[in-house]
């Protein structure tokens, strides 16, 4: 049967190795011992390096275990080109044999890259494809990486992708390859705390779209068989196991992200939704994101040729709702599942309790609030388009038409 199918019959579950617990920080250096690492570079920012002890703790622990480490804190939110290059030239001379990465997805995603290039030397864009770079496949594995997040929401941990700004085309732009997903993810929900409301609503929101669009991502077994193993796609579509994940994923969140918000030290909720962003960060890593991810990079594009940057989180939340809509007549049993989680029973649509959360948490009530108005609607879609890495898993067809019907019920809610 096998032989004659034109149709995906195989996934794939791709994930790193996890370690998950309040004081999961302090063994890094006892897994590095055991691996016989003997340099690492820890790659922050100067908020976590200068007002955390995140750092000195990974260091304390290396110290303990014989292993030597630099801190390079550069790390941008959300990333220029031009920074993380300026890690890859700090990192060339380090002679380092691993990388950790601590912070929220910037952190990750510049290690990633530093990763990539120290191993691989190439021009910035080549292994990016057009219309930025040349395309090149990554020639084989990266050197050893373990993702410490702090926050509870990119999934940056979990996945191959790495999301860069690129500063002079002012635009946003990512890279997905198995060979960039960490080998180590250390889940300490004690790191999270340290989160202001702000940044624990819209990195929350940002898990609970990676949760929702891989839930409703297409079935993988609508795309095309590969000609290998080799060709399988890192976005595969849904598939029985990011399903299960997706819907935890999305039950956890809904009960405790608004605990979150209200009180950053309920460790309940802190370490409930550091696992709902893991395995939403695994649920989407291998189903892919498609509709609201694709319009949130053209966002992030237009908002920042007006002179702003939009934190990610921001940029794909304000297109749940609309996007939902969109959907629910297409996909009315998993919608319905979304609402039921979302707001405990009290409304049967997916894409109201979506914007109810939204309001609970504060967040931007739909484009206007972020100064986008009709008038760029069009400049949106066409950028979104262009997104064939994003689209192909699209639950249904992604032509013009839908996504500019997702925008428009996206400009206020």
């Amino acid at each position: 049967m096998d032989k004659f199918s034109i149709t995906e019959l195989v996934f794939e579950l791709r994930m790193p190795y996890a370690k998950f617990g309040i004081g999961a920080l302090y063994e890094l250096g006892y897994d590095f011992s055991k691996l016989k690492l003997k340099k690492a570079l820890i790659v922050t920012d100067d908020h976590i390096s200068k007002n955390t002890d995140y750092v000195e703790r990974v260091v304390s622990s290396f110290k303990q275990n014989g292993i030597e480490a630099d801190v390079w804190d550069g790390v941008e939110p959300e990333p220029s080109d031009t920074s993380i290059q300026e890690g890859i030239e700090f990192a060339k001379k380090g002679g380092y044999d691993s990388f950790v990465a601590i912070g929220g997805g910037s952190s990750i995603d510049t290690a990633k890259l530093i990763d990539l290039y120290i191993t691989y030397p190439a021009e910035f864009t080549d292994y990016f494809a057009a219309p930025i770079g040349k395309g090149l496949q990554i020639p084989g594995p990266i050197k050893f990486l373990v993702a410490v997040p702090t926050t509870s929401g990119t999934g940056s941990e979990t996945t191959g992708t790495a999301v860069v700004t690129f500063v002079a085309k002012k635009s946003k732009f990512g890279i997905t390859h198995e060979y960039l997903m960490p080998k180590i993810a250390i889940l300490d929900p004690l790191l999270t705390i340290s989160m202001p409301p702000k940044l624990t609503a819209s990195t929350g929101v940002d898990a609970l779209m990676h949760a929702i669009e891989a839930y409703l991502a297409k079935p993988y077994t609508t795309r095309e068989k590969p000609q290998s193993p080799l060709t399988r796609p890192a976005y595969q579509g849904s598939m029985p196991i990011t399903d299960f994940l997706a819907e935890k994923a999305i039950m956890l969140i809904g009960e405790y992200l608004p605990k979150a918000y209200a009180n950053g030290l309920n460790m309940e909720a802190r370490s409930n939704m550091h696992l709902a962003a893991f395995i939403a960060g695994v649920a989407f890593g291998n189903a892919g994101v498609h509709l609201a991810h694709a319009l949130a990079l053209s966002l992030s594009t237009i908002v920042m040729e007006k002179g702003m940057k939009l934190p990610h989180g921001i940029a794909a939340g304000v297109f749940g709702p609309g996007m939902l809509r969109v959907l629910e007549p297409f996909y009315p049993e998993k919608c319905s599942i979304i609402a039921n989680y979302l707001s405990r029973g009290a409304t049967p649509c997916a894409h109201e309790a979506m914007s109810n959360l939204i309001k609970t948490l504060g967040l931007p009530n739909g484009l206007y609030e972020l100064g986008i108005s009709e008038n760029d609607i069009d400049a949106l879609v066409d950028a979104a388009l262009s997104n064939k890495r994003l689209l192909s898993v699209s639950p249904v067809i992604p032509d013009r038409d839908i996504l500019k019907k997702v925008a428009l019920e996206s400009l206020r809610y």
